[in-house]
C-alpha cells in the first residue's frame, strides 16, 4: 500500500509535496492540523474506571441482568 492511502481512506487530507501548499513555510499549519486530528481521537478514548467499563460494556449490580448487547459483561454481586 502506498504512503498516505490509509490516511485518505480515513478521510484525512494529505500534505502536498509540491506547489504553494507544499512549501516549507506551511509546516506549522500542518503540525497544527495533525494536533487537531490527535485531539479528536483523544476525545474518543474513555477516561477513568467508570468510563472505561461503560465503553467496554461491563456493568455490575445485585439484580439479575436485563437488556444489554451481545458481548456485554455483567457481574452479579451476591
Amino acid at each position: 500500500m502506498a504512503i498516505g492511502d490509509d490516511a485518505v481512506a480515513a478521510g484525512f487530507a494529505l500534505v502536498p509535496g509540491t506547489g504553494e501548499e507544499g512549501k516549507r513555510k506551511h509546516g506549522a499549519r500542518e503540525i497544527n492540523r495533525t494536533r487537531d486530528m490527535i485531539a479528536v481521537v483523544k476525545k474518543l478514548i474513555p477516561t477513568g474506571k467508570a468510563g472505561t467499563r461503560t465503553a467496554a460494556g461491563i456493568s455490575s449490580g445485585t439484580a439479575n441482568p436485563t437488556g444489554g448487547s451481545d458481548g456485554d459483561i455483567y457481574f452479579k454481586v451476591i
